[in-house]
């Protein structure tokens, strides 16, 4: 399938989720739900996970084996009871087997699912990737390739090893069906992507069909919020591409954040604007819930922020940025205790943005069109970062989840500083220039230290260089030509310093003290 042009909405300010990391919670439950419409009714569930992929170190520190398993049962991925869901698979009486394998590894957030029907004998075999930001692909179902990232709505038909021959049996069936986006055979396995949800009629007259030739016939709805569109074609996909674009179109930079996944999305400018509104509520929400009194760290941490938020006069009047320390921390103690966040662009880094939001505006009476209008300014230089690099801090470390977080939120800054178009890509530059090597190396596998911190650091870090370009400093480097190099840094430095678990502060005497208590005490809730 030809890989869609990049959505702010899919790829870059989203998922809304529970935390705490996008990678490693909001992918995998993304991933589960996927597979749930594959097998609903399952009696054994078995997850391997690479020896060598980022999982095996972190997958119980980052809630991977809840967020699978929450999805495999069908549970939203805010429900309350998302946490318990390894509960609720043992209450159903269902095993589930978690093994570190030596296995093959084509992308460091691999992982297989293994169902098993013990009343059919069916059995299904899911590989997937979590590629960052709480994105995904599926690639491949019971050893067929396969390849589906949750933007289209999906009808999967599985012969019979061996007889391959019984799917040519729906072609009079197939040649009726609208708005298809992709085709792809792979032996025994027929893909069809599509546009838009099936009716019921036919997903029965598909299902009596395959009934009658002996073929697995499965439907997946689409995940993600926005959906693939066959004729869409963005006005650009680079820094390059926006300047090139605002000659000819003069207009704000959050005007052409609209035009842009307007065109992507086939929404409405006003339903864009809407849903960005929809993400400023939600994020001010979680600064809210981080800074109230009773937060229970599902890592290891003491939350903080209403302490900090109490004691903000005895410390050095930073003005915005004090303030926007103190949220950022808020939202990032809110996502580390499995609250509701909005990953932007990743979980791991979903403090930065909302921290100099509302740093900005404050947590009064908002005007949140103007604050849409800021957030989409982030968003779009989100898109440059995703359509040149990546936000997987497995594939390039830190830089590319806090480092890009404060990228964007340079824009953020600059369209309240009232800057113009150029200016704001310098700022953002600056930002990213400032971040480029960070290593991710969480403690103990959890998005606590040193995430939290960082993320208050990298709200100051975005004041600084928005301000800098503002006031007439120039970042030399073009914006696109940093974020290639933040990638090329990313894919240099060595597997231990990519979320591993194996590098950086993980293996400090402290660092190894945590991980043996948190062991204990996971052992003690079994």
């Amino acid at each position: 399938m030809q890989t869609p042009a990049v959505s702010i909405f899919n790829d870059v300010l989203g998922p809304i989720m529970t935390g705490p990391s996008s990678s490693h919670t909001a992918g995998p439950w993304r991933i589960g739900c996927f597979i749930h419409h594959l097998m609903p009714d399952f009696s054994a569930v078995r997850i391997l996970f690479p020896q060598k992929g980022s999982y095996a170190g972190v997958y119980k520190g980052q809630k991977s084996d809840i967020a699978l398993v929450a999805g495999l049962l069908g549970m939203e991925v805010t429900d309350p009871d998302f946490r318990h869901s390894l509960t609720r698979l043992q209450e159903k009486g269902i095993p589930l087997s978690i093994e570190i394998v030596d296995m093959p590894l084509d992308h460091p957030n691999l992982s297989v699912v293994e169902l098993t029907d013990t009343a059919t004998g069916r059995k299904l075999a899911v590989g997937s990737w979590s590629v960052g930001g709480g994105m995904f692909a599926i690639r491949s179902l019971n050893g067929h390739a396969l390849d589906c990232v949750g933007d289209a709505h999906e009808l999967l038909f599985l012969a019979p090893d061996g007889e391959a021959g019984r799917l040519d049996a729906l072609a009079p069936l197939l040649a009726d069906i609208d708005h298809i986006l992709a085709r792809s055979r792979s032996d025994e396995l027929l893909h069809i992507g599509l546009t838009h949800s099936p009716s019921m009629e036919l997903l029965q007259r598909l299902g009596t069909a395959c009934r009658e030739q002996g073929i697995t016939f499965m439907y997946v709805p689409a995940i993600l919020p926005v959906t693939a569109q066959p004729e869409s074609k963005t006005p650009f996909s680079t820094a390059e591409g926006l300047l090139r674009f605002l000659e000819t179109s003069p207009m704000p930079l959050w005007q052409a954040a609209v035009r842009y996944e307007s065109a992507r999305s086939g929404w409405t400018e006003e339903e864009v604007l809407a849903y960005a509104m929809r993400l400023v509520r939600i994020m001010r929400d979680s600064i809210t819930a981080g800074l109230g009194e009773g937060l229970e760290s599902a890592g290891f941490i003491t939350p903080c922020a209403a302490k900090l938020h109490a004691r903000a006069a005895t410390m050095t009047d930073m003005g915005n940025i004090g303030r926007g320390i103190i949220y950022a921390t808020a939202v990032m103690e809110n996502n580390s205790a499995m609250g509701r966040v909005v990953a932007a662009p990743t979980a791991g880094s979903c403090g930065v943005i909302p921290g100099i939001l509302f740093g900005l505006v404050g947590l009064g009476e908002t005007d949140e069109q103007e604050a849409a209008r800021a957030l989409l300014c982030a968003g779009l230089i989100g898109v440059f970062i995703a359509s040149q690099a990546t936000f997987a801090a497995e594939v390039a470390a830190c830089q590319a989840e806090i480092g890009a977080a404060s990228c964007m939120g340079a824009a953020i800054v600059s369209h309240y500083l009232g800057s113009d178009h150029v200016t704001a890509l310098q700022g953002a530059s600056l930002a990213l220039q400032n971040m480029l090597g960070l290593v991710c190396d969480p403690v103990a596998g959890c998005v606590d230290i040193p995430c939290i911190n960082r993320n208050s650091t990298a709200v100051g870090n975005a004041f600084i260089a928005a301000n800098m370009a503002h006031a007439g400093f120039d970042a030399v480097i073009p914006l696109d030509q940093t974020i290639q190099a933040m990638y090329s840094v990313g894919t240099m430095l060595p597997r231990e310093l990519r979320c591993t678990g194996l590098g950086g502060l993980c293996l400090t005497a402290k660092a190894r003290e945590i991980e043996t208590c948190l062991q204990a005490k996971r052992q003690q809730t079994r």
